[in-house]
């Protein structure tokens, strides 16, 4: 797979839950508080980076990690329920030292859980003399809704912290009246584009597909969890489906290659959502014109586009620094990408 992408593919270690013997509640799913033990924080750390080790000795690298997968979700599932100041204590003395030690290479990522907590998270942590030391930046998901102030004050207040939207998916609650597996819905492709631009236009660097490939049930999931997917494949794998989620993404992760950086991106004359926070992974006409713009490493600039209305949408696509413009249109329930070169005449 390494060799067909023809570029290195960053991989995140997440962990759910330790041993059940190193918990509190001796069980794998779910969580005590504490969740771990006392004696057990050292193996846990050493747990994790050994498991780094193991992929890197397959010729698999790793490229971050994050310390707990929703610290605050005591989850009928996997789970492993941490304060702030718990993760801060535990990856400050524990983890950080033995992985950076071990794997110097590999960043490591705190918090890993919602938009609404992400900012008194990120003070906590980075308040911890010795955490701070080993936090390379923030991952975060999207199940609290939009949340794009909040990446927006993480940003200003850290700008050296990475940022990371590490999940999102939509879970069974979330489908539209007639939305089936097998066909897939439109909108997810809408909701996805919308907060993959909200978290770059705040100052994210990456976002990630919780599952990129889920079988015809929506899982597998032991718990009964089961979500949609950019593509659906039949248990047999004789059929996959493709869902509208893998081409909206393919406009950002064909076309913003890595490496890119963002540059100012300013919407005039269109409305904005203003109103109270929404389920996550809403978009609609109130959200107006949306866009993102990246300077890519070979010198093209790469903008995305996005129409969530009823109506199309007439614009002007213009470059303030070299003074170019160009008039073009979007349709309703559309994304586009414009690609050209820096100094080109758009």
């Amino acid at each position: 797979m390494l060799e067909c992408r023809g570029r290195r593919l960053l991989l995140v270690g997440t962990p759910w839950s330790p041993p059940a013997w190193m918990k509190t509640s001796r069980k794998m799913d779910r969580s005590g508080t504490p969740c771990l033990r006392m004696r057990a924080h050292g193996p846990w750390a050493e747990y994790i980076s050994r498991w780094i080790a193991v992929f890197k000795a397959k010729g698999v690298p790793i490229w971050a990690i994050t310390v707990q997968n929703e610290p605050e979700n005591n989850a009928t599932w996997e789970a492993c329920v941490m304060t702030p100041e718990e993760e801060a204590r535990f990856l400050g003395h524990h983890l950080g030292p033995v992985v950076r030690s071990a794997h110097p290479e590999v960043l490591i990522f705190v918090f890993d859980h919602n938009k609404d907590r992400v900012y008194p998270w990120t003070k906590a942590i980075y308040a911890h003399q010795e955490a701070a030391k080993f936090a390379d930046g923030i991952a975060f998901h999207w199940y609290s809704g939009d949340g794009f102030d909040a990446i927006r004050r993480v940003h200003l207040e850290y700008p050296k912290a990475l940022l990371l939207a590490s999940e999102a998916t939509y879970e069974r609650w979330r489908w539209q009246k007639g939305t089936r597996l097998d066909t897939g819905d439109w909108s997810f492709g809408e909701g996805y584009a919308h907060d993959i631009i909200g978290n770059l236009e705040a100052g994210a660097a990456g976002w990630t597909d919780w599952n990129l490939l889920l079988d015809e049930h929506g899982g597998p999931n032991h718990v009964g969890n089961v979500c949609d997917a950019a593509m659906v494949a039949s248990s047999s794998g004789e059929e996959l489906r493709v869902h509208p989620q893998y081409y909206f993404i393919g406009h950002f992760s064909k076309y913003l290659l890595p490496g890119s950086v963002r540059a100012a991106t300013t919407v005039q004359g269109s409305v904005t959502y203003m109103g109270a926070n929404r389920p996550y992974g809403t978009c609609t006409s109130e959200d107006g014109l949306q866009a993102t713009t990246f300077v890519r490493p070979d010198g093209h600039v790469a903008t995305v586009v996005l129409n969530c209305g009823d109506s199309e949408i007439k614009f002007r696509l213009r470059d303030h620094e070299g003074g170019r413009a160009l008039a073009s249109r979007i349709p309703a329930h559309a994304v586009q990408t414009y690609l050209f070169e820096r100094g080109e005449r758009a």
